[in-house]
């Protein structure tokens, strides 16, 4: 079984009814408390930190000039140097190759991810139809472009919240990696991440190969800094059926010629099925682990596809549609 790292994320949490800190309970949904205890959360609450009360008038977006200000929807106080203040030291007190991501807070005007309203105006006035990233968030996207982002709220998405724990546990081990700075261990993990990448994006697989056979000695740093960014661009987006699928026939030319024919054809059965979406991308990936184990294939067993992520963070309900 895999040993996992934990990965630091920065976490956007709102103190909004009650006079409790960040060591109090803050968290209320059921997944992110579940995912405190495999990662490792920098918690922070812009808008307490730049002075808001607790409980307090709710802050608004306001587009004037094509600028946006962080103002009192009742009051019109300006909080936007303030907030922009305090991103700007918060992001400068980060080592930003330390952290893996960040989880933005559902439609908050300051930790929302694309999700936060805009408005003309304080007060009794409908919402402009556009949708942005909240002031806070906008400068960490901004400042730190190699963290990634997800929102709270999508996070209750079963197919997003697992590419979100893949790219996170995918770079904390990288980032334990680097830290040895020997060439041998970027090469193993570039190994056994092998499949996992590739169900992502084969050409970039190719490219992250290509980074480390240019390795010449002493240039270690630079090497590995190139190889973080291009996996960053690689894994960036939720991969694919059909690139799933490729992926999967690869590992499959490993046993299928130690198995029946009924089995082989069972298992392309179940790839017709996850291409129409009849069954989870999980059915032919245990198919191929069962038979990876049974048949001792060593190379295999340390694919890091099998395990991505700490399997205690599956859950079956999920809009999803209960599929692991």
């Amino acid at each position: 079984m895999r040993e996992f790292k934990k990965p630091n994320l920065i976490l956007s949490i709102c103190l909004e009814f009650c006079k409790c800190r960040y060591n109090g309970e803050v968290i209320r949904d059921d997944f992110i408390k579940k995912l405190s205890e495999y990662t490792n959360f920098i918690k922070v609450c812009p808008e307490v930190e730049i002075g808001l009360g607790v409980p307090r008038n709710a802050v608004r977006l306001i587009k004037e000039n094509d600028q946006f200000k962080l103002l009192d929807s009742k009051t019109g106080e300006n909080h936007t140097d303030k907030m922009k203040g305090f991103a700007a030291d918060f992001i400068d007190s980060l080592n930003s190759e330390e952290i893996e991501g960040f989880i933005a807070k559902n439609r908050s005007p300051s930790c929302g991810s694309g999700d936060s309203k805009v408005y003309s105006d304080i007060g009794r006035v409908p919402a402009l139809g556009e949708k942005v990233s909240g002031m806070f968030t906008s400068m960490i996207v901004e400042n730190l472009p190699m963290v990634l982002i997800e929102n709270e709220g999508r996070l209750k998405n079963f197919k997003l919240r697992e590419n979100f724990l893949i790219q996170i546990f995918m770079l904390s081990d990288l980032r334990e990696v680097i830290k040895l700075g020997k060439i041998s261990k970027l090469i193993e993990f570039h190994s056994n991440n092998k499949y996992l990448i590739m169900s992502y994006n084969q050409k970039k697989l190719n490219e992250l190969g290509s980074i480390i056979a240019s390795y010449k000695k002493g240039d270690f740093a630079e090497i590995a800094s190139e190889y973080r960014t291009k996996l960053i661009e690689a894994v960036k987006t939720v991969p694919g059926t059909g690139r799933r699928i490729n992926m999967l026939q690869h590992i499959f030319g490993y046993v299928s010629k130690n198995i029946s024919a009924r089995e082989r054809q069972y298992f392309l059965n179940s790839l017709e099925d996850y291409r129409e979406e009849r069954i989870p991308f999980s059915l032919p990936l245990a198919l191929l682990r069962s038979w990876v184990i049974r048949f001792e294939v060593d190379y295999l067993l340390a694919q890091t596809i099998f395990y991505p992520y700490p399997e205690n963070l599956i859950e079956v309900n999920d809009s999803g549609k209960g599929r692991i």
